[in-house]
């Protein structure tokens, strides 16, 4: 079942901003550990049932570096069955950091060429229980319906990546592509859920297309949806369009609609370029 919690913007502003920076700490780890296939391809993440971590690291035994949000600690783990998690409540990230180098160097024989040194000495992780429980709740959920968007697009239609949560910009996303070419570009959307940044603050759903339409008055808009177009150009369902229906099975067929929904206005407007 869906759930989407009402959210106290402020407290859960806070409390993502330190999540945010956990998955950062994160990404780097990944990124300093695994040789990239191709730019930025080591430094994604997964949303997992409790949280999210780093995909297994063959070269490492198969190990992951995960954030459990239910406890809340960093958990460290390998297919030799050698586990080993670190607290991250009440802590700077500088010394989150430090401590999750250690263990990975004195429990697993793994040392990054990271320092804890580029990690923030003033921001300390100081979660209260239940904030990181709505966090990780609207988290899970969206990911599942982005899972269930993502695994019915048909082969036959367009060519999609993988879904990735980003340290980053701290969104979970997909693109999708169409195979042509728009004046040298890759004709694409992003289709995806953001945790909040600087211009939502709250959780959003967003279809991002590119390159650009020229008119998008014609473009049909998903109800509770708005049309963006300050910077990129797409649609965006806002938290607050979510918790207007009054069940979790509502909320979840809105979030289904406006992925189908956006998903096919926008592909209409491209074939009409």
């Amino acid at each position: 079942m869906q759930n989407f919690p009402s959210l106290q913007e402020q407290q859960y502003v806070k409390t993502r901003r330190r999540i945010h920076s956990i998955a950062r700490l994160l990404g780097r780890l990944r990124e300093v550990l695994v040789e990239p296939l191709a730019k930025n391809d080591n430094l994604w993440l997964s949303v997992v049932d409790k949280g999210f971590c780093t995909p297994p690291m063959t070269a490492y035994h198969e190990l992951e570096i995960g954030f459990n949000a239910e406890l809340p600690v960093i958990e460290i783990a390998d297919s030799k069955n050698r586990y080993a998690s670190v607290s991250v409540l009440n802590k700077s990230m500088q010394t989150l950091a430090g401590e999750t180098l250690n263990i990975l160097n004195s429990d697993f024989g793994v040392s990054p060429a990271l320092s804890a040194d580029e990690f923030d000495p003033q921001t300390v992780i100081n979660i209260e229980h239940t904030d990181a429980l709505d966090f990780l709740a609207q988290l899970v959920s969206f990911a599942g319906c982005l899972k269930s968007f993502h695994g019915s697009l048909g082969l036959n239609d367009g060519i999609k990546t993988g879904i990735y949560l980003w340290p980053h910009h701290f969104d979970n996303a997909f693109k999708w592509f169409s195979g042509r070419k728009i004046n040298e570009s890759d004709e694409q959307m992003g289709i995806g859920v953001s945790n909040g940044d600087e211009m939502y603050e709250l959780p959003y759903v967003y279809i991002t297309l590119s390159p650009e339409l020229r008119k998008t008055n014609t473009l049909d808009i998903p109800e509770g949806a708005m049309l963006h177009d300050s910077n990129w150009q797409g649609f965006i369902l806002p938290y607050e369009s979510i918790l207007e229906k009054d069940t979790a099975e509502k909320q979840a067929a809105l979030v289904k609609d406006f992925f189908e929904s956006g998903f096919t206005a926008v592909k209409r407007g491209f074939s009409k370029r």
